[in-house]
């Protein structure tokens, strides 16, 4: 099974070194997330990110006891590049099997089968990459990906900076929310409306709504809120 300890192993609401350093001697990798809230270097670079790309990111460091391993065979729902500070890690990837994963849809855990790791296991990675201190790698979002740390003597330290790309859902999202704006889309959906012809009624009404609040936006107007936005909003994951 994999095993990656996140920082969260706390006593009296601090972080309990002795458990955190029992773990680690016992092979699990020890995650410390989110830097970028608490590191100002790190928020920097963060933020940077953002402002060349319009893309929200979070940034990890994960800490794995020599010739052990953390997570194994998975793919994420979001572009990461891996910044490799100590040690050396293997990396070990597949091309993927689902198009385009994002959250809440085609995430590795919510379509995961066991039959995944024997097939690929059997089929050898289709690249193996050994990456060593001051390299970095891009991992497109989808691939699937099973690092371990490969030197039997020293411990792997790696940063993974999340980067949330936009999407059409994304926009599709920020188009819907402006209608929160409007009274009519505001009021209350009674009891008796949820459920039957009653609610498919309420279906079309509202659908019609939006239909007419889209005809009327001010595209120009609204692409540049969006960009405010994209530069500005903080969308962290664990």
């Amino acid at each position: 099974m994999p095993r990656c300890i996140p920082t969260a192993i706390e006593r009296r609401a601090r972080t309990d070194p002795g458990k955190l350093r029992s773990l680690y001697e016992d092979g699990h990798t020890i995650r410390l997330g989110n830097l970028q809230r608490v590191v100002p270097f790190l928020a920097d670079v963060s933020r940077g990110i953002q402002q060349e790309t319009g893309y929200s990111n979070y940034l990890h460091a994960f800490v794995t006891p020599p010739g052990r391993q953390g997570l194994l065979h998975h793919w994420d729902q979001q572009m990461a590049v891996i910044v490799q500070i100590a040690g050396i890690k293997r990396w070990q990837l597949w091309r993927p099997m689902f198009p385009s994963p994002m959250r809440e849809y085609q995430e590795s855990f919510r379509v995961w089968d066991p039959g995944f790791i024997p097939r690929w296991e059997a089929m050898g990675p289709d690249l193996e990459i050994d990456l060593r201190p001051g390299q970095s790698l891009l991992l497109p979002r989808r691939w699937v990906h099973n690092p371990h740390a490969l030197d039997s003597e020293v411990r792997s330290i790696h940063l993974t900076f999340a980067i949330r790309e936009r999407t059409p859902v994304w926009v599709a999202e920020k188009l819907v929310g402006r209608v929160i704006e409007k009274d009519s889309f505001r009021r209350v959906i009674l009891p008796g409306d949820i459920g039957g012809h009653r609610l498919s009624q309420q279906v079309r009404d509202v659908r019609q709504a939006l239909v007419e609040h889209l005809a009327g936006l001010d595209v120009d107007d609204f692409a540049q809120s969006l960009h405010r936005a994209a530069l500005s909003e903080k969308e962290y994951t664990t």
